[in-house]
């Protein structure tokens, strides 16, 4: 599964709509930073949202996915399918975990901060006496 591929048909498929990505963001309750987003392929829909865009933008999940239309006779095999499913939950997983890795550092360093202050306070306070 392609970020970019999948991001480069989302982007197809609005504008064959005549859609903004604002419009599309507004219909799709998420921000159009969000769309921008997964049009740049930067990072990819949340699995609960593949059901919304395929309906949407008149194609199915599996296209989403697989980040291409797909001919009657170019259809994806059930192992197929199962394959870009879990690269979806995958690539949510992995996600998920670069949020909670950024949420880590930006606490630490407001720790780090905060430590420092409390510090400057007590020497200038110590300076006065």
């Amino acid at each position: 599964m392609d970020k970019e591929k999948t991001g480069q048909l989302i982007t197809e498929l609005r504008k064959e709509k005549g859609l903004t990505q604002k419009q599309l963001a507004d219909a799709l309750n998420v921000t159009d930073k969000a769309v921008s987003k997964w049009e740049r392929g930067l990072s990819f829909p949340d699995i609960s949202m593949l059901e919304p865009i395929s309906e949407l933008l008149g194609v199915s999940i599996m296209e989403i996915l697989a980040g291409e239309r797909q001919s009657g006779e170019d259809t994806l095999t059930r192992e197929e399918a199962q394959d870009l499913i879990n690269a979806s939950v995958e690539l949510g997983d992995e996600e998920i975990r670069h949020k909670k890795e950024r949420s880590r550092l930006i606490i630490i360093i407001l720790i780090v901060i905060s430590l420092l202050l409390v510090s400057i306070t007590l020497n200038i306070i110590s300076l006065l006496r």
